[in-house]
């Protein structure tokens, strides 16, 4: 009975070494996520959609908010977005670092530091 059952389990193993060898790794995750206060951005520079690169950016603050990006080159944008929505951006070159702003009446954009 000992014999029938390490051979079992030694048939058992050996199917999970081959399975382990055949399935493809997960890759890890391409994209960089800030939070900032009531807002969130990200950034992607294989978003496999097509694009070089992709920005999003969400909020739940009352008076909106906006993700600046800024380009290896020096170059960058913005996107804003009102309270309780998200937006983003398809990109034509791969984005070197990100931060979120938050609006906030009295004050402007308050902004988290840069994240790359």
């Amino acid at each position: 009975m000992k014999l029938k059952s390490l051979a079992r389990a030694a048939a058992v193993a050996a199917m999970v070494a081959v399975a382990g060898t055949t399935l493809p790794a997960h890759p890890a995750a391409a994209a960089t996520t800030l939070t900032w206060y009531n807002s969130q951005g990200q950034f992607d520079n294989d978003p496999a959609n097509g694009a070089q690169a992709w920005v999003w950016v969400w909020t739940v603050n009352p008076s909106g908010a906006k993700i600046e990006w800024q380009f290896y080159d020096g170059t960058g944008g913005s996107l804003s977005v009102g309270a309780g929505a998200s937006t983003s951006a398809s990109l034509a070159k791969d984005v070197w670092r990100i931060r979120v702003c938050e609006v906030t009446p009295g004050w402007g954009y308050p902004c988290s530091d840069w994240k790359s």
